[in-house]
């Protein structure tokens, strides 16, 4: 089991300073956003499914898989 970013849900303005909030609750780095207002991204191989990141998006576009 792994999160996933369902990209169509995903707004980056309605997180702080347009940078991912659930990135920054990510013990093991998983989701990273190259500027504030891009797209963040994640990586499957470092999320060991912790769920950290789930209540800290605001537009629940996170999910477990």
């Amino acid at each position: 089991m792994y999160a996933l970013i369902d990209m169509q849900k995903c707004d980056p303005a309605a997180c702080d300073s347009q940078k991912c909030q659930a990135r920054s609750k990510c013990p093991t780095k998983a989701i990273w956003q190259p500027d504030p207002g891009d797209q963040p991204y994640l990586d499957v191989g470092r999320c060991t499914a912790c769920r950290k990141c789930l209540p800290a998006c605001p537009v629940r576009a996170i999910m477990m898989v």
